[in-house]
């Protein structure tokens, strides 16, 4: 019993430190190809929570010559992960309150789910209060009027249909440019005047997450590699910059994760652009960029 229980430890110990090695290979290398895109996937701090519990209920012998080994190493990635998670900026905006504009992109879900769903979500993205708001995946005209009209907002919308991709949404004057052509998706720029200030905007829906080139068993269960659909985007932000026209705020579904290599290129195009999510503490999102041309606070 005692050697069945020692083989069992031994046998979900090598399982836990395979994948923590698949999961740390995945986050250092990221999506180069589609097959190494899937390791980013991996989630380090459960990994590092499920290691942490599997070596203390072994009393620190999981591996036998360095004990509560796995441990430190659970720890390790647990920290990696959680860090990886939180915003680091957002001080530096106090020093400018005049300059802040605050921004809620928000992927609704087609009005939320169940029978009171799109009426919760109304009420907690008007508590918010932002001068501009990016609406993914809203709901027919007649219910986004609802909230339009509660808040005073006007709209500009990818196209006035039931399954309406986009809309952003203020108070403040809006002027539609263009539709832009991306490969995997959906965009259109919309310029936003605050206080004042002109903001451009570009606003991203990726196509569905899945691929429709890799399937097992007739089923789509690979997640669509983004790199195209980034490395498309950032031609559009080349071409707005060179044309006079810089955009000032991406945000949207791409259906990726932040840590996609097809993200680098926007921390040097058009002078560069930071990640929301590490620019402001309040940020939870994963997958919207900013401008660091204007001082945005992101609210959620």
């Amino acid at each position: 019993m005692i050697r069945l229980r020692r083989l069992i430890g031994t046998l979900f110990t090598i399982a836990t430190l395979f994948f923590i090695l698949l999961g740390v290979t995945g986050h250092i290398v990221r999506d180069r190809t589609v097959e190494l895109g899937l390791l980013m996937y991996i989630p380090l701090l459960p990994l590092g929570l499920w290691a942490v519990f599997l070596d203390l209920v072994q009393f620190g012998y999981s591996l036998p010559r360095f004990r509560f080994g796995l441990t430190l190493i659970g720890l390790g990635i647990m920290i990696w992960g959680g860090v990886s998670m939180m915003g680091m900026g957002g001080s530096q905006m106090i020093l400018y309150p005049e300059r802040q504009v605050s921004v809620l992109h928000w992927n609704v879900y087609w009005g939320g789910r169940g029978k009171d769903g799109w009426k919760s979500l109304s009420h907690d993205i008007g508590q918010q209060h932002p001068d501009i708001a990016i609406l993914s995946e809203t709901p027919h005209e007649k219910r986004l009027n609802l909230l339009l009209n509660s808040l005073g907002w006007k709209t500009i919308m990818y196209e006035k249909t039931w399954s309406n991709p986009l809309a952003i949404c203020s108070s403040w004057p809006l002027q539609f440019e263009r539709y832009i052509k991306i490969r995997d998706g959906i965009g259109m720029i919309v310029v936003v005047t605050v206080r004042g200030q002109p903001l451009r905007v570009l606003a991203v829906d990726g196509y569905r997450n899945m691929s429709r080139n890799h399937t097992v068993l007739s089923k789509q269960v690979i997640p669509r590699w983004r790199t195209p659909m980034l490395r498309s985007l950032v031609k559009t932000i080349e071409a707005n910059h060179k044309q006079g026209q810089p955009i000032d705020i991406i945000a949207g579904d791409f259906n990726a994760l932040s840590l996609s290599i097809g993200f680098d290129a926007f921390a040097e195009v058009s002078g560069g652009y930071h990640l929301a999510s590490k620019f402001s503490r309040d940020w939870r999102g994963k997958q919207q960029y900013l401008t660091i041309c204007t001082y945005i606070n992101i609210l959620v």
